[in-house]
C-alpha cells in the first residue's frame, strides 16, 4: 500500500533510531547542511524524491519499498556472537553463497577453514552472526598488522539479507571490541570492481580510501 509523505518519514525516523543514528550523523552523511532538512522529511513537512529515498535506504541497509510498506517487522531478527567451531560448515556455506551472488566461481579462503588458527589462537577475534534456526547469516573478523591498527577481513552477509542491518552490526561489533582493546585505527582491503558494493559500504561508515582498494578509518 502507498504511503503519505508522513508516514514515509515516520517509517525513516523509526528505523534510523532502531540502527542507533543520530539526525546530525545521517544528515551528514546524506550531504545535508544540518539536521533541519531531515527533521522535515521525518515529521512530513517535506517530501523526499527518489534519488536521496535510494541514498538514505543504502545508508540505512534497507530495501527502498520498506519506507513505502512500514513493516519494519519484516527486518530479520538476529544476534551476533563470537565463532563457535560448531557453525563452521554453516558459515562456510554462506560465504560460498554470497560470493556465487557475485558471480565469482566460489571458493573458500583457507583461513576460513581454520578460525581458532587464523584469529583466536593469534589473539584477534572473528563473530558470526545468526539468524532464523540459528543459522549463519553473516561473519566477519581481523587481524593485527600495525600496532595499534586492526584489518577488517571477510565481511561477508547472506545474499538475500543484505541491507537490513546486519553488517553494521557486525562492524559494530568489531569496532567496540578493537576500541575497547586500545586499537586506534581500522582497515580494510575491499577487493577488485566486483566488491564495488563493499566500498559504498565502508565509505558510508567513515572509511576513507587512502590507496586503491584500501580504505581506513580511525576509531
Amino acid at each position: 500500500m502507498n504511503k503519505n509523505k508522513k508516514e514515509v518519514g515516520a517509517t525513516i525516523k523509526q528505523i534510523r533510531k532502531e540502527r542507533g543514528i543520530s539526525q546530525d550523523t545521517l544528515s551528514r552523511k546524506m550531504g545535508f547542511k544540518d539536521h533541519t532538512a531531515l527533521t522535515k522529511i521525518e515529521t512530513g513537512v517535506n517530501d523526499i524524491n527518489s534519488e536521496a529515498l535510494m541514498k538514505l535506504a543504502k545508508l540505512l541497509e534497507v530495501n527502498v519499498g520498506i519506507f513505502f510498506t512500514g513493516k519494519t517487522s519484516e527486518l530479520p531478527e538476529f544476534k551476533i556472537k563470537q565463532y563457535d567451531d560448531y557453525y563452521r560448515d554453516d558459515m562456510i556455506f554462506m560465504v560460498l553463497s554470497a560470493k556465487d551472488a557475485l558471480k565469482k566461481i566460489p571458493s573458500i579462503n583457507p583461513d576460513l577453514l581454520d578460525i581458532k588458527a587464523n584469529y583466536i589462537d593469534k589473539g584477534a577475534m572473528f563473530w558470526i552472526a545468526l539468524g532464523e534456526n540459528n543459522r549463519v547469516i553473516g561473519c566477519v573478523g581481523y587481524e593485527t598488522i600495525k600496532p595499534l591498527e586492526a584489518r577488517i577481513h571477510r565481511l561477508y552477509i547472506k545474499p538475500e539479507l543484505k541491507r537490513q542491518g546486519i553488517g553494521s552490526a557486525l562492524l559494530e561489533t568489531l569496532v567496540k571490541y578493537v576500541k575497547e582493546k586500545g586499537y586506534n585505527k581500522l582497515s580494510i582491503h575491499t577487493g577488485d570492481e566486483k566488491y564495488w558494493e563493499s566500498k559504498l559500504f565502508y565509505k558510508a561508515k567513515g572509511f576513507i580510501e587512502v590507496e586503491p582498494n584500501i580504505l581506513e578509518r580511525d576509531i
